[in-house]
């Protein structure tokens, strides 16, 4: 792409694409990050985008996912990953009347936020994509600019990030 059709794009589509963001977020600071999360990941495209009508596309769609993204993570948990073992954390999204267990769950749900929000942008958006939205690795590379690989590398560095930060509190209480 080029730096004059992208400025183009930034200057006329960002009231557009924060009406949308702040329509999903209701809120303006992280409505102004998705959108600057998409504008970012439509400049990695480079050159595959060439016209002005697919880039203006590409920027409604990925605000639009970026945007669904950060409002799944405020409200919901990723209660397993792949090779995370099943006891390291409780299905996160089951209905407990146990006062006890509903604060526990909480809490879980707590550090995992946590854990998430401690790893790098690039393996947050990899794990959120793909086992929120369900997109394959595949997918997640198109739309950030990269190969298939590099994005399985990227989720296996975030799986393992998680569990370590996930096991640390557990052994410090022991």
């Amino acid at each position: 792409m080029q730096e004059e059709l992208f400025t183009d794009i930034v200057i006329r589509l960002r009231p557009r694409l924060m009406s949308l963001a702040r329509g999903i977020l209701h809120n303006d600071e992280e409505a102004a990050d998705a959108v600057q999360d998409a504008l970012v990941s439509l400049w990695r495209m480079g050159d595959r985008v060439q016209q002005p009508t697919e880039a203006e596309r590409l920027a409604m769609r990925i605000t639009r996912n970026v945007s669904l993204n950060k409002l799944k993570r405020r409200s919901f948990v990723i209660a397993a990953l792949d090779n995370m073992p099943s006891d390291t954390i409780h299905p996160l999204t089951a209905r407990q009347d146990n006062p006890h267990e509903s604060m526990e769950r909480q809490e879980t749900e707590r550090q995992v936020n946590d854990a998430i929000a401690a790893l790098p942008k690039n393996q947050q958006a990899v794990i959120l994509l793909h086992h929120m939205d369900g997109l394959s690795y595949q997918q997640i590379a198109a739309i950030q600019g990269s190969t298939e690989n590099a994005v399985r590398m990227t989720a296996s560095r975030a799986k393992a990030n998680l569990m370590n930060s996930l096991k640390q509190p557990k052994q410090e209480a022991s």
